[in-house]
């Protein structure tokens, strides 16, 4: 598919970009920035995609606000991503819940300093999940399915942007073996898609994958991308206070739940997930809102 590969393609120009220009960058800014050499070249690709997406989406007829998901009135935007930031607390925190009720993660004991870092945690992940919500879902829910969209059918834009969205998630480049050099920028490239051929993180790619699906079914019923927004900040929010209050327990019986991602994200979410599409599907069959 066209839109697709366009979408696709865009990211893996914006990571070899990143890639070919990741030493003289190291040069520029050695002992200005403390970041590990094989950490730059996600970080610039990034910066790189920032003004490059507006251009692809110039490029293919996208820049207006109703193709990018963002057609509603702005009360009646941010309403929605409020009730959707209120749906995504509720559907992490049970899942959390019934992970450290069966023992796969442990609560930790609560310190001097446990408020301080309640509300330090709360405030991070409150603002970074409407950061995170706000580019990805624009990205995956907002330009790229509907350029798929647009010439095939839901399940299509559905799937796909589903896809891509779970792929990327395991871009990792792995430290440098060397000295950095003209070449170092893709030799890291090169390294950073191992997770995606390791059965090991099968678990959490999957998990992703049907986040993904859901998201695009809002997406898809709602005619816009607020309540996608409100659902992943607040999935964003309930795992890094997660992951700040509580350990893994890679002893528990049911420790193959959760995958080696973050922990938390895995075969239990993806179930837990599935369940909610289903429930979703029906009532919206039914015509409830």
């Amino acid at each position: 598919m066209r839109a697709f590969a366009v979408f696709t393609g865009f990211l893996a120009c914006c990571l070899l970009i990143s890639s070919l220009l990741h030493y003289p960058l190291y040069l520029l800014l050695d002992g200005l920035l403390e970041l590990p050499a094989h950490k730059q070249v996600p970080r610039v690709a990034k910066l790189i995609a920032l003004p490059g997406f507006f251009l692809l989406i110039i490029w293919l007829g996208l820049y207006h606000r109703k193709a990018l998901g963002f057609g509603l009135p702005r009360p009646v935007f941010l309403h929605q991503i409020f009730i959707g930031w209120l749906y995504g607390i509720a559907i992490l925190a049970t899942l959390s819940a019934v992970l450290i009720g069966l023992g796969v993660r442990t609560l930790d004991p609560i310190g001097d300093e446990f408020l301080f870092d309640l509300l330090k945690t709360l405030i991070s992940g409150l603002v970074g999940g409407l950061l995170i919500g706000l580019i990805e879902e624009t990205f995956f829910r907002g330009a790229m399915y509907q350029a798929i969209r647009r010439n095939g059918p839901a399940v299509s834009a559905i799937i796909f942007s589903a896809l891509l969205y779970a792929a990327v998630h395991f871009i990792d480049p792995v430290r440098l073996s060397g000295p950095v050099d003209w070449f170092s920028g893709l030799q890291i490239l090169g390294g950073a898609f191992w997770q995606l051929g390791d059965w090991a993180t099968l678990d959490s790619f999957v998990a992703l994958f049907v986040v993904g699906v859901f998201l695009g079914m809002v997406r898809e019923q709602t005619g816009n991308i607020a309540y996608c927004i409100g659902l992943h900040a607040g999935w964003v929010l309930i795992i890094k206070c997660t992951k700040k209050f509580t350990s893994n327990n890679h002893g528990s019986e049911w420790a193959f739940l959760t995958g080696n991602y973050d922990g938390i994200t895995g075969y239990l979410a993806a179930i837990w997930l599935l369940l909610l599409i289903l429930l979703y599907w029906v009532y919206r069959r039914r015509g409830v809102p």
